[in-house]
Parts: C-alpha cells; sequence; structure tokens
C-alpha cells in the first residue's frame, strides 16, 4: 500500500517529517536530535536521552509518568542513543491510539505530544541540573551499559574491530561512549549539555499514524519556538578511507570460541549493488559464506557479512576455533574472490534479490521502522521510498555487482582469542 510522506521546515535546523498510512492504529512521534560523535559528548547525550524519557517537571518521577500514560490507553515514551555513520542520534518518541478509537473522544495525540514536548523541553531539574533522586540510578544504568558489551563477545568484537578500521573517525565512538567519561558525569554539567544540544543539533521530527498530522505539527513547531537556537549546521558523514595496507589485530581475552572480523573499505560506487553483491557474499543463509565457509568446509560456527552503506563498509565476522583462524581467513577472502570474478549463479542473484525485496516490503509494516527509514533517507542526501528501493534493486545487473566486488579493499582483521590460542 503506497503511502503519503512529506517533509518541510519549522524552525532553524528543525523538519517536520509526516508519513500517514490509514492502516495504523496508533500515532508515533519521535523527536531526533542529530549531534557528530565526540568521545566527551557521546555518554552525556546518552545519559540525557534515558533521563528525560523517564520525567519530567510534570511528572517528576517513574511512576507518576507511567500513570500518566497509563491513563492514556496505554501510550508509551522511549529515549535512545544510537549512531548513524560519523554522527550520534538521540531519540524521545512517544506512541498513543489515535484519536478515532478513543472510548470517550479524548485527545489522545495532543495530551501526549504535551508530555512528549515536556519531557524534553521541561525536564526534572534542581539546582540548575538534573533531579539527583533519578541522576544516580541512571548514571548507574549508563555505566553498566558501556561494561556490558564485553558479557556479548561478538557484538565486543564488532565494536573493537570498528575501532581499528574506523581510528581517527568519528564512527569509530560508541554511542554510550567509554566509561572513563561517563564516570565524571554530574548533574549540572550534564543538563548544561543537554541545554547547548537542544539549541545547537540537527533536529527532526517524525510522525507516523493514520491521522491529519497538522495539528501535531503546530502545537510542537510552537513549542520549539521559544527555544534560543544556535544550530551548528547539517551533520554529514564521510566514507571511511582504506589504508595504505591491512591492519592486523589480535586482543587477548577469556573466550570459549574464538571471534574473527575482517573489514573492507568500498570506493564510492552504486550502493544498490554493493547491497545486492552483499547478500549474494554473505548476508543470507544461501550465501557463499554460508554454504561454503560454514556448511561445506565447517570452519565457522557462524560467518556473516554486512555492508554500512553511509560509511561504505563491509564487515564480514565469524566465530570460529582458534585452530580454523587462517584457513576461514584464506576463504572468506577466496569467495570474494569468486564475486570478483562474477562467479555466482542467477539463481543466487535472484534468491538475494528476492530476500531484500522482502525486506523493504516488510518496512511499511511498522511505525517505528517507517519513521526510522526516513530519517536514513535524510541522513544520505535521498528520499526514496521503500518502493523506490525496490525497484532500484530490480535495476542491479550481474556487471554491477563484479564492479561493487571489486571495489572492496581489505582494510581491517580483528581476532579476539584466548590465552591458550595465542
Amino acid at each position: 500500500m503506497a503511502i503519503n510522506f512529506q517533509k518541510e521546515p519549522i524552525g532553524q535546523g528543525i523538519d517536520f517529517f509526516s508519513v500517514i498510512d490509514k492502516r495504523f492504529k496508533t500515532n508515533l512521534i519521535s523527536v531526533w536530535l542529530i549531534d557528530k560523535l565526540s568521545e566527551e559528548s557521546a555518554p552525556y547525550n546518552s545519559f540525557a536521552m534515558s533521563f528525560i524519557s523517564k520525567s519530567s517537571e510534570a511528572y517528576p518521577d517513574i511512576a507518576l509518568l507511567n500513570k500518566k500514560l497509563s491513563s492514556l490507553y496505554g501510550a508509551n515514551i522511549s529515549g535512545t542513543a544510537s549512531k548513524a555513520g560519523d554522527n550520534q542520534l538521540m531519540m524521545l518518541g512517544i506512541s498513543c491510539v489515535a484519536d478515532k478509537y478513543a472510548l470517550d473522544n479524548e485527545k489522545l495525540t495532543d495530551e501526549s505530544v504535551n508530555i512528549l514536548m515536556d519531557c524534553l523541553l521541561k525536564p526534572n531539574i534542581e539546582n540548575n541540573g538534573f533531579s539527583q533522586k533519578l541522576f544516580a540510578p541512571i548514571k548507574q544504568e549508563l555505566l553498566d551499559d558501556i561494561d556490558s558489551i564485553v558479557n556479548d563477545k561478538r557484538s565486543y568484537a564488532l565494536m573493537r574491530s570498528s575501532k581499528i578500521a574506523m581510528k581517527g573517525e568519528p564512527a569509530s565512538i560508541r554511542p554510550c561512549g567509554e566509561k572513563k567519561y561517563a564516570q565524571k558525569i554530574d548533574a549540572v554539567t550534564a543538563y548544561s549539555k543537554y541545554e547547548e544540544l537542544l539549541k545547537s543539533s540537527e533536529m527532526k521530527i517524525i510522525f507516523v499514524g493514520s491521522e491529519d498530522p497538522s495539528g501535531v505539527k503546530n502545537k510542537i513547531s510552537e513549542r520549539l519556538s521559544s527555544l534560543d537556537r544556535n544550530y551548528s549546521g547539517k551533520k554529514t558523514s564521510e566514507f571511511s578511507p582504506a589504508k595504505s595496507s591491512p591492519v592486523y589485530e589480535t586482543e587477548i581475552l577469556d573466550v570459549v570460541q574464538s571471534k574473527m572480523v575482517m573489514t573492507f573499505k568500498c570506493r564510492d560506487v552504486n550502493s544498490h549493488a554493493v547491497r545486492l553483491m552483499t547478500a549474494i557474499y554473505g548476508a543470507t543463509p544461501f550465501s557463499k559464506l554460508f554454504m561454503n565457509v560454514r556448511e561445506k568446509m565447517s570452519l565457522c560456527y557462524y560467518c556473516a557479512a554486512r555492508y554500512d552503506e553511509i560509511k561504505g563498509v563491509l564487515t564480514v565476522d565469524s566465530g570460529v576455533e582458534s585452530e580454523n583462524i587462517e584457513r576461514a581467513k584464506e576463504e572468506i577472502l577466496n569467495q570474494l574472490e569468486e564475486m570478483k570474478k562474477g562467479n555466482f549463479t542467477e539463481e543466487e542473484m535472484n534468491n538475494s534479490l528476492l530476500s531484500l525485496v522482502n525486506s523493504a516490503k516488510s518496512i511499511n509494516d511498522s511505525s517505528a521502522s517507517i519513521a526510522s527509514w526516513y530519517l536514513k533517507q535524510d541522513l544520505m542526501g535521498t528520499d526514496y521510498s521503500p518502493e523506490d528501493e525496490i525497484e532500484m534493486l530490480k535495476a542491479v545487473t550481474k556487471e554491477d555487482i563484479i564492479k561493487a566486488a571489486n571495489s572492496l579493499t581489505l582494510d581491517t582483521v580483528y581476532v579476539l582469542t584466548n590465552k591458550g590460542d595465542e
């Protein structure tokens, strides 16, 4: 089903997106603050989004806020910090039942927008800082999140390899930041930095629902007009440059299963061709890496490829026994050579295309995925709909895929293993 997408500016560095789809019975309104990633600001921004999603001046603790949300037919508010390319994305969003489904004609969307904007613009403050009642537990949550990544060795290996592959680039920074900076967070400084974020960040307001969004747009525009904006300009990302020669690094940790992450850098080519090439190479259960490296040769417990089109980086991560690391690496490179030579079938192309088409079709199934889709389009300077994406994928030729494979250069090989394997 086709949807109605509109985008318009409503302030300095502030855009309002609306996506109307009559199938939805709920409305999702999300505010995105976009800032360049930095070691110092990342943990502060991450902390702030967690704090403001749990209280406001009007509802100064979690219990009071949740009670109010429950009275609105179970509305839900959340705050997250993530990254896209060289940018940190801070999101505060609220979802609510559309007004036409309210039993007594309550203005659920209007009330939900009020709560959202109060949390954003009138947080729970005391003595020029975030409220101490919530400050300590939320800071501890942040520190625990930072520490927890080492418990998931696959995620840890991907994070460490990213730091090496994109050293010196903002994209190498974790969205929650590093512990040494997070430990320094205090309530007053955190609030001061949050105020600056509201003034200087690029802002995107995204409405996804079945109702007329003009009331939401006008209310948010009015509330944001009180901000003394000092917009610092659109946040962009650059393709990650390939190193002159590959970097190899091994890290020793107490792991049962070794992890290997191979990072390739891509030159500026057709991103749809790279995505289809990645699917054939290693992003599906019938890909070359899965069928050969994992199944046929039994060199890995898992072996998967993913492509970051914002940074032009293709990553292959695998779980492997230490004695198989070199053989697995050689075979991963060998399968890429097969791609470069065009040694893949029309059936492989069609199956991989079908997988990507199904993924694109599923975007319209949820309001959250629709919001993320159009935000990413804006970040990349494009405005494709999921339907446009499907047509562009279908237009990719075998020659395009071969060219995409030949654009890849091995940049980094990171291995996480244990002391016994050293």
